[in-house]
């Protein structure tokens, strides 16, 4: 993190009995920590940033953010946050490793996944251009009503993989292109049936295909 802004923080923020961590962590981080892997955690740098509590390295209080130094009044959240850090509010929160492990025995559920194949299978299927896709979470109650682009799906970046029930893919990519303001576009469509089995089974993963509709479903809990 910036020097002149770590050096603001640890002015302005009273840590209580928290430990402050030095200005060597990766990632522009502001930490301190408490027993019980309790940490109070600030991201960002000169121009923006973001703060929680989090437990075992996972967030279990609400993100906060701001735009450039914080204020007054994003100071005195940072400052309730850790105090609620210090009298053990967040000490047997919830995080959401045990949310899903919770699902995982209600519903009896196995895994079918790992982080290496997601990653493996991701990297590989957005080469596809064009390709679709769908999921549901555990904690969705309906599915999803229909599909996307791949590429289009930013928050496929940042969530935590293993809260995936299961990932369907498309076997068929439609391009539209315009020729004109009153004529309907044009939809060129390709079969990618082959190259996401080949990229599927590359992989080891498990999965299911459904003729009728064309869809590849990868499923992550069974």
């Amino acid at each position: 993190m910036n020097e002149e802004q770590y050096k603001n923080l640890r002015n302005s923020l009273n840590v209580r009995n928290g430990v402050l961590q030095p200005n060597n962590i990766p990632d522009d981080v502001f930490q301190v920590k408490w027993p019980g892997n309790i940490a109070f955690t600030v991201h960002g740098n000169q121009n923006y940033g973001w703060f929680y509590v989090e437990r075992n390295q996972q967030q279990v209080s609400s993100v906060f953010h701001f735009r450039k130094s914080p204020d007054l009044r994003t100071v005195g959240i940072m400052q309730n946050l850790i105090d609620e850090a210090e009298t053990g509010k967040y000490n047997n929160k919830k995080t959401l490793s045990d949310k899903i492990r919770d699902v995982i025995e209600q519903r009896q559920l196995t895994s079918c996944m790992n982080n290496t194949k997601w990653r493996e299978m991701l990297d590989d299927i957005i080469e596809i251009p064009n390709l679709t896709i769908r999921y549901k979470s555990l904690f969705d109650e309906a599915e999803p009503e229909s599909s996307w682009k791949i590429a289009d799906d930013e928050s496929l970046r940042y969530i935590n993989l293993s809260e995936i029930e299961w990932f369907k893919i498309d076997d068929v990519t439609r391009e539209y292109s315009r020729k004109g303001l009153l004529l309907d576009p044009e939809v060129i469509e390709e079969n990618v049936k082959d190259k996401i089995e080949r990229i599927l089974e590359k992989h080891a993963i498990y999965y299911e295909y459904e003729a009728d509709s064309g869809v590849f479903t990868v499923f992550c809990y069974k």
